[in-house]
C-alpha cells in the first residue's frame, strides 16, 4: 500500500440529483441541488454514490469539483459496476470500504509499544521498531534509524537539546 492521497469529506452535506442521464463510460457530470456543502476537492478527490439502494447503485471517486460540475470521475469503484444513470438519480458523498481498507492497513503496520511510522522507499507505510535504551533516532539523510548517542562532539553552546530516556541534556 502505497501512501495515500487524503480524500476530503463533508458531513451533512445534502443529497443532490443528476442534472442529465449518464452513460457508464461518462467521467463528468452535473448535479442539481445545493452543493455548497459539498467536499472541496482542493484538499483531495472524494467518494460519491449515485443510485443508493437500488440495482444501479455505483461509487465513483471523484477527482475534481467545481460548483456543481463534476469531473474527472472514476466509475464503479469500492465493489461497485459502472452503470448508466438516468437524469434525477440521488447521489451524494460517502465513505467507503477502501477508507476504511487504507486505515486499517495503516493501523496493522504498528505492532508493538513504541512503534513508529515512516514510509519504506517504496512509500508504503513501514514501521520503526522502539530502539535500545540509551539510543536516539537519527537520520542517514534518507532513513530514520536508531544510534548510539555520541559521547563527544556535543558543546554547552549548541541551541539543541538531546533526549536520553526521561532526561534532556543541551
Amino acid at each position: 500500500m502505497a501512501a495515500v492521497t487524503r480524500r476530503s469529506y463533508a458531513g451533512a452535506a445534502p443529497a443532490c440529483t443528476l442534472t442529465n442521464s449518464i452513460t457508464a463510460g461518462d467521467t463528468s457530470a452535473l448535479l442539481t441541488g445545493t452543493v455548497t456543502a459539498w467536499n472541496n476537492t482542493a484538499s483531495g478527490p472524494f467518494y460519491m454514490v449515485i443510485d443508493p439502494g437500488l440495482a444501479t447503485e455505483e461509487k465513483v471517486l471523484v477527482g475534481s469539483r467545481t460548483g456543481s460540475s463534476l469531473s474527472s470521475m472514476t466509475r464503479g469503484v469500492d465493489g461497485t459496476t459502472a452503470a448508466s444513470h438516468s437524469a434525477g438519480a440521488t447521489c451524494y458523498p460517502v465513505f467507503t470500504a477502501v477508507d476504511a481498507d487504507e486505515a486499517n492497513r495503516l493501523a496493522a503496520v504498528m505492532t508493538t509499544r513504541g512503534d513508529l511510522l515512516t514510509l519504506n522507499s517504496s512509500g508504503d507505510p513501514a514501521r520503526i521498531a522502539i530502539g535500545a535504551n540509551g539510543y536516539l533516532l537519527t537520520s542517514n539523510g534518507t532513513d530514520a534509524t536508531w544510534a548510539v548517542a555520541p559521547t563527544s562532539g556535543i558543546s554547552s553552546g549548541d541551541d539543541s537539546a538531546i533526549v536520553l530516556g526521561s532526561q534532556i541534556f543541551g
